[in-house]
């Protein structure tokens, strides 16, 4: 799998501007509470970019914060991890990236305030394994933010060419209770005239004491949907 990504990595940051991902990801980042929740911990904060990809989603998010918050990320694709560098440079950003699994990171249990992941988890075989890898080296009260495919047209494409899960709505949020999360939400992503809304944003946090972490607005919580 590594090998496709670092062939794709010459032109993931065309792709990222082609569907106005930055835009997409800024707007997810606040509904979520996610910029908020940083904005509270302040620069100390941890955040940790699963698949990090061209780092589009941790630029997008320090674009929107004031602290910039200390940012690590993660790769199985070597081109990709530079792709990332370079990109994250030219924005002040200096993360400590890593070449790993998603499903066996190299860190301790509880290490980040933020873990989040975008258009990674539905390549896998298993997302329920990356999510539970996710969570255990989340803090109690930190949150966790995923971008993924959803059931469309333009999802379609995407699975053909990728092989890929296309997750809907019930799908992510079952999974996130199965992880014993709180305060999920979700918001369609817009990606453009061309791909339409074609991701899916979900968010959650781990049920613990903080006191930086804020309560999500109640009307994008999921409480009443089923599965």
């Amino acid at each position: 799998m590594a090998r496709r990504y670092d062939a794709a990595s010459r032109k993931w940051h065309h792709i990222t501007r082609r569907y106005g991902l930055a835009a997409a990801y800024r707007k997810s980042l606040i509904a979520s509470g996610v910029a908020a929740a940083l904005e509270e911990v302040g620069p100390q904060s941890e955040v940790l970019d699963c698949g990090i990809g061209s780092g589009a989603l941790s630029i997008a998010l320090n674009s929107i914060i004031a602290d910039t918050p200390n940012i690590h990320g993660i790769d199985l694709s070597s081109k990709m991890l530079a792709r990332a560098a370079s990109e994250m440079q030219l924005t002040g950003l200096m993360p400590d990236l890593r070449q790993a699994d998603i499903l066996s990171m190299p860190f301790a249990d509880a290490s980040f305030d933020v873990v989040m992941a975008a258009h990674v988890i539905e390549h896998l075989p298993d997302p329920q394994l990356a999510l539970k890898e996710m969570v255990r080296v989340l803090k109690p009260g930190g949150m966790l933010l995923l971008c993924t495919v959803r059931r469309s047209a333009f999802g379609v494409l995407i699975q053909m060419r990728w092989q890929t899960w296309a997750i809907s709505e019930s799908q992510g949020i079952a999974w996130l209770r199965e992880c014993h999360l709180d305060d999920i939400g979700f918001q369609p992503v817009n990606l453009g005239a061309f791909a339409g809304q074609a991701s899916t944003a979900f968010w959650a946090r781990r049920p613990g004491e903080s006191t930086h972490i804020p309560e999500i607005d109640a009307a994008t919580k999921t409480r009443g949907i089923d599965p």
